[in-house]
């Protein structure tokens, strides 16, 4: 029995050694596992460009997505088979666009994917992401649990987050894309433009040598 009580002893005694340390040890410790999580984030993104630029299966790509996001992307799609133009008044600009955009593919039989079509649409090798993440990126910076990266020009101006689940990093693109189409929607400020009109206008800058009817007609559901 006094062996036993010496044992915990001396475990309570390491217990408190550990409780007491020293700052510069504590700080020490918080700057490693910062360090750990910015190694395995900068890993995690260049698996995601990887996984984007290779066309990977859905169930991939979605293991490296929050669960918001995938819920978002749902919704996404969801709408887009079914909203109306006054519900699509109710909606962001980057929310229309990707509606609007989900139905230019159905009506000109562009998509190469039964299923999971708005995940398709952001992230494949054809996909809005893939577009985006040719530009000149700034570092990766990790505070806590959120990571994010800039563009190389402006760095401390977060365009994608990410979100740490305990074991590994999730990019949040409910989160990112907003931050992606702020400075497109600055344009809609300027002129007056609703989020619609907005929608319609990108649109027909990046398809109208490819595709006619870009147009309201866009704004009507398609017979799915």
């Amino acid at each position: 029995m006094s062996v036993f009580f010496g044992a915990c002893a001396g475990s309570s005694a390491k217990d408190d050694a550990g409780l007491d340390a020293p700052a510069n040890v504590k700080n020490e410790k918080v700057v490693l596992q910062e360090s750990d999580k910015q190694a395995m984030l900068e890993s995690m993104f260049k698996n995601l460009l990887n996984a984007i630029h290779e066309d990977t299966p859905a169930d991939e790509l979605y293991a490296m997505l929050t669960d918001s996001s995938e819920y978002w992307l749902d919704t996404l799609e969801h709408h887009a088979r079914t909203f109306g133009p006054e519900q699509l008044e109710t909606c962001p600009f980057y929310e229309i666009y990707s509606i609007l955009l989900y139905r230019l593919y159905e009506r000109e039989h562009l998509w190469t994917v039964p299923e999971d079509r708005m995940l398709w649409l952001y992230m494949s090798k054809a996909g809005i992401m893939h577009n985006f993440t040719k530009l000149k990126l700034g570092p990766m910076k990790v505070k806590n649990d959120r990571g994010s990266i800039g563009l190389e020009q402006s760095p401390e101006v977060p365009i994608m987050i990410f979100e740490w689940d305990d074991k590994s990093w999730k990019l949040d693109l409910g989160e990112t894309v907003p931050l992606i189409t702020k400075g497109l929607e600055a344009t809609a400020v300027k002129k007056s433009w609703s989020n619609k009109k907005l929608a319609l206008y990108w649109l027909d800058r990046e398809y109208h040598m490819t595709y006619s009817r870009l147009d309201d007609s866009l704004c009507e559901p398609i017979g799915f």
